[in-house]
């Protein structure tokens, strides 16, 4: 593949990655201040249990789009699938999935944290757009796939509805991240025009027919000259229409437009390059991680099952307080009210009436509950070795990577690029614990770990995979 998102010819639309770094280091504060707002915690402990849930129901979902969705190919809607098909061979893109659902508010979404990606196309939308028009939707939201917003975007919105507070969040980055998209859009369909009306009908549905595009894009200078107006943008995750116009526009004039166009005007191969299929290829020790991409996502792993466990800690002390402090609230208060000028307390003992001992003040009751405080650091202790094996084995079985894994670009396979049957899966990570004191001091000097040999699997690198694809 060209590369389309890095170097001097770049397509990535200014200040995309800084936004995209901004955003992340800022989430937390954030959403620490949304929260105060809603009167909802949003710290790492929520954050880390909606991304380990996203990647799980991203995973699920794909069995409710090939049972519940009509799957596009050759033969099932030939001229929608063969769009798709022009449209990643010229990228240098493995063909996604394709579905076709209802979907009344969202016309064309990518989704996937990994290959295969699926591609969402909505019933309500299909007939409204033209062939070249839905060029530039389906080269847009390819673009999403090959620069890799759509393993992020995925976990933030499962079928690219828009999410208010997540707009508020990661806004920044995500608009920019259109922008860019528009760009490949462009260069897909090689249209301005074409784009224009794409983008009007996305936003205007059949009314966008009858739109003067020229004038509509001109309202974007209204919109610069009033500070409020431009403010108004920052609530959203996709740009203004009148912007994304007008960014487009300036593109097609630009010398990045003409040295891009060149290459897409290629005699392009008449079919995308194919993923490996099982058995036909094996995983080379040059596919595997080294040791500091290992690091990396390790740490990340780490952090997140921290704040498993300090939710999971955090819950069962809320609950015991719960039961140990609503009965002394009522009857206990009460009765401690009624007798507190009949006794005296005397140090070990409460003496009442006529010197009898009411209450030893050893209070068992004041124990028990001093130990339930405990919790957080016994769960800490308890609970933190045991999740971690058991956060790896049911991510890897379920997903192939976890969110570690995801940010570092990593992926668990078979050496024959399959996924991990569920016992070489189990038998990868109880390896992994059990002899960690050999593979750690190791682990500079290979590419492939103890457990990887004994288990049949391997950590390999997802831009290796589509290196060995050319």
């Amino acid at each position: 593949m060209r590369e389309l998102f890095s170097g001097p010819a770049s397509l990535v639309f200014r200040g995309e990655r800084t936004a995209f770094v901004v955003t992340l280091l800022l989430a937390l504060p954030a959403a620490g201040l949304i929260g105060f707002f809603i009167h909802e915690e949003l710290g790492i402990s929520q954050v880390a249990l909606f991304l380990v849930g996203a990647m799980l129901y991203l995973t699920l979902a794909r069995g409710r789009l090939v049972g519940s969705s009509v799957r596009i190919h050759e033969a099932q809607y030939p001229e929608l699938f063969g769009i798709v098909k022009r449209c990643a061979a010229a990228l240098e893109l493995p063909l996604p999935m394709v579905f076709v659902r209802e979907d009344y508010l969202v016309p064309v979404v990518a989704v996937g944290l990994g290959e295969p990606y699926s591609l969402i196309i909505s019933s309500t939308w299909i007939e409204h757009f033209r062939d070249d028009e839905m060029t530039f939707m389906i080269g847009r939201e390819l673009g999403h796939i090959a620069s890799g917003h759509t393993r992020f975007t995925s976990l933030l919105s499962v079928n690219g509805n828009e999410n208010p507070i997540v707009a508020v969040i990661f806004g920044a980055f995500l608009r920019r991240a259109e922008l860019t998209c528009d760009r490949v859009g462009l260069l897909c369909c090689g249209s301005l025009d074409a784009a224009m009306r794409a983008i009007a009908i996305a936003s205007f549905s059949k009314f966008g027919r009858k739109i003067d595009y020229a004038r509509f894009a001109e309202q974007h200078r209204d919109v610069m000259a009033d500070q409020v107006l431009r403010w108004g943008e920052w609530l959203g995750a996709m740009p203004y229409a009148t912007h994304r116009i007008d960014a487009m526009r300036w593109f097609i004039d630009s010398h990045l437009y003409r040295v891009h166009e060149e290459w897409f005007l290629r005699e392009t191969p008449e079919e995308p390059p194919a993923l490996p299929q099982t058995g036909a290829l094996r995983v080379e020790r040059k596919d595997c991680a080294g040791w500091w991409r290992r690091l990396a996502a390790f740490a990340v792993d780490s952090i997140v099952v921290l704040a498993l466990v300090q939710t999971v800690g955090s819950g069962i002390t809320q609950v015991r307080h719960e039961q140990t402090e609503a009965p002394a609230t009522t009857s206990t208060a009460k009765h401690a009210r009624s007798t507190s000028s009949q006794t005296a307390d005397l140090g070990p003992v409460i003496v009442g009436p006529n010197g009898v001992i009411v209450k030893d003040t050893a209070k068992p009751s004041d124990a028990w509950h001093i130990g339930w405080l405990q919790v957080p650091a016994i769960v800490h202790a308890v609970t933190g070795p045991a999740l971690m094996p058991l956060y790896f084995i049911l991510l890897v079985a379920i997903v192939g990577q976890t969110p570690g894994m995801m940010i570092s670009g990593l992926r668990v396979v078979r050496r024959d690029f399959g996924k991990p049957l569920p016992w070489q899966t189990i038998w990868r990570y109880v390896v992994a614990t059990l002899f960690f004191w050999i593979i750690i001091p190791l682990s500079p000097f290979s590419r492939v770990y103890l457990h990887d040999k004994l288990s049949g699997t391997r950590l390999i690198k997802n831009e290796r995979v589509l290196a060995r694809m050319k």
